[in-house]
């Protein structure tokens, strides 16, 4: 068979492949990362490039175009994706895991038998309340430990965590740890200061599976069909190449941290941990594992201290994972008096009801549509991405991530376009764009000529025409389609569907509601008035609404710096019920009474 190359702008690397191999394997094969959210099916329309050289050239789908001669390729950036880094934060008290002790340990006198592991764990008894016979020993530090405490004098500084003796220094030199929250689409670490809390440095990348799939369901089946091992190896390197970031910022070295802490969804989860999420696709839909971990880093290949520990914490149910414990913790939610809503819409949606006293959770697959993987023109908040827009003095306005020009739109631009169509009456309440002879407004008929008709598969569809080939970045037309706004209505029918049975099996009211918290990327840049407008969240709960930015990284950096917190998260998860929509009896008609849009 024959082999070709492919040059891979703008990073210039050339890659040899096989003939008949697709363009976006290339990319795979060069060590690249390519965004490719429907699995390489050709059905997402997001792993663009552009053909530049070869015998047909032009903007081709990667995983449908296949190898046949050499040719140069240019591939769209994406590390200018905007990763939401910050959290709404509180206060709490820095006591991690991971203590360093100043220690003196006594010398052994001649005739005298004990060992000096164990006059050391004596001392280490004296300042910590741990058993003798609670710590092991540790064979990379007993091998050098009579020449250290010779060399020092018999005081000598401890790193301990979890009953276990880490690492013996000469000096109480400072501890470092990490945390991360793992997302479907983006990773973001923190590095933190052991002692006082305070964060150092941040760190953020895209998740590399999502060149495996976009969603959670496309990730496990490709795990399931043997590729487990190469989604887990991925998500660890990222995390090792974030510490390596951090670490170089800082002026540290990664063996000056002691423990990582990590959140995500379950399926991340279990990724992450080398677990099967086979569980995750069968009914009844169970994680293989819900309480939270302790485990030796190196278990996982994770790049820290040779000793140091890896927290992971807990999931709640099958597809509602430790990021929402982590959002959990992070809010307070079990000593909340007035009845809180808790949405996290990512890759996928969770969501959770209640107070201090009792709570309920669910997820819905609407994220996927919100971060653009379905929707023709949608693509994720990077530069290009129209992410507000608005109807002023009866003219279109919309602002862009990069303050160029569009190239599409991102959710929350997404969510904006479709309230002001459906408030100027482009669509009616069934979502339908309308004739232009029946528009009524004048911001309607100025509109009348952008109505236009787009191929989708076989079948012609009418579109509204946000950027015709010369007002866009790309020389495309960036236009709302007939499909597009239908992936909308399913997606937020879920949520709406979702809150509606959480409140029932409560037994409150949508008016009872008194607080909405909104956690991750998509809630912390998405106007209230449009989640409202277009019936995702309840009209009445609008002045209610609360975005608490990436709560999940915030929950998994105060497990890492207090481990009763971390205890605490597990309390959390483990009360909190969940609420399986997919089986739920009500959930099909309240699905369908949702479809609609609200009365403008």
């Amino acid at each position: 068979m024959s082999e070709y190359k492919v040059r891979i702008m703008p990073d210039d690397i050339t890659v040899s492949v096989p003939e008949g191999t697709n363009l976006l394997e290339a990319q795979i094969k060069a060590g690249l990362h390519p965004y490719a959210p429907c699995g390489g099916r050709g059905t997402c329309n997001k792993c663009i490039v552009n053909v530049t050289e070869g015998s047909n050239p032009g903007v081709k789908k990667a995983c449908l175009t296949k190898v046949t001669e050499d040719m140069t390729i240019v591939v769209p950036r994406v590390d200018d994706q905007e990763i939401l880094q910050k959290g709404a934060a509180r206060s709490f008290t820095v006591a991690p895991i991971i203590k360093s002790l100043n220690v003196s340990v006594r010398r052994c006198q001649l005739g005298e038998k004990d060992s000096d592991w164990l006059r050391l764990k004596e001392a280490v008894c004296e300042q910590t309340g741990y058993k003798l016979w609670d710590i092991n020993p540790n064979m990379r530090l007993i091998s050098h430990l009579s020449e250290i405490l010779n060399e020092n004098d018999f005081v000598v500084n401890v790193v301990v965590g979890r009953h276990e003796i880490l690492d013996i220094r000469k000096a109480d030199d400072p501890i470092y740890l990490a945390a991360f929250d793992i997302g479907t689409t983006t990773c973001v670490g923190y590095l933190l200061d052991g002692k006082t809390g305070k964060q150092l440095q941040i760190a953020s990348m895209l998740n590399p599976q999502s060149q495996y799939g976009g969603d959670v369901i496309e990730r496990s089946n490709y795990a399931i069909s043997g590729g487990i091992k190469l989604l887990s190896d991925l998500i660890h390197q990222a995390m090792n190449q974030m510490i390596e970031t951090m670490c170089v910022k800082q002026g540290i070295t990664k063996e000056q941290i002691y423990l990582v802490s990590m959140a995500g969804n379950t399926c991340m989860h279990h990724l992450f941990t080398e677990i099967s999420p086979k569980p995750l696709v069968i009914a009844p839909y169970n994680p293989a594992i819900s309480e939270g971990m302790i485990m030796p880093a190196e278990n996982l290949d994770i790049h820290i201290a040779r000793d140091g520990l890896l927290m992971v914490l807990p999931n709640i149910a099958g597809f509602v994972g430790a990021d929402t414990s982590a959002v959990l913790l992070a809010t307070e939610f079990d000593e909340r008096e007035e009845l809180t809503l808790m949405i996290d819409i990512g890759t996928n949606g969770e969501m959770v009801l209640g107070d201090k006293d009792r709570r309920v959770a669910c997820s819905t697959a609407a994220g996927p549509a919100f971060e653009g993987a379905k929707i023709e023109c949608g693509m994720r908040g990077a530069t290009g991405a129209i992410d507000h827009a608005k109807v002023v003095d009866g003219k279109l306005e919309y602002t862009v991530i990069g303050k160029g020009k569009p190239v599409g739109f991102c959710g929350s631009g997404l969510m904006d376009l479709i309230t002001i169509m459906l408030e100027q009456g482009l669509i009616d309440e069934m979502g339908a764009i309308q004739d232009p002879e029946d528009f009524e407004t004048e911001f309607a008929k100025s509109q009348a000529d952008r109505i236009i008709r787009i191929q989708s598969g076989d079948i012609p569809m009418k579109a509204w025409l946000v950027a015709d080939e010369n007002e866009s970045g790309n020389g495309q037309k960036i236009y709302m389609g007939q499909k597009d706004i239908r992936e909308i209505q399913l997606a937020k029918s879920a949520m709406a569907a979702g809150i509606e049975l959480m409140a029932d099996t409560l037994g409150v009211e949508l008016s009872d509601i008194r607080k909405v918290l909104i956690a991750g990327a998509f809630g912390n840049y998405m106007d209230p008035h449009s989640a409202c407008g277009i019936g995702m969240i309840p009209m009445e709960l609008e002045d209610r609404i609360e975005g608490v930015g990436n709560a999940a990284g915030e929950g998994a950096k105060i497990a890492a710096l207090n481990f009763e917190e971390f205890l605490r998260s597990g309390r959390i998860a483990a009360k909190t019920q969940f609420v399986e929509l997919a089986t739920h009896p009500d959930f099909q008609d309240c699905f369908v009474d949702n479809m609609e849009f609200p009365e403008v």
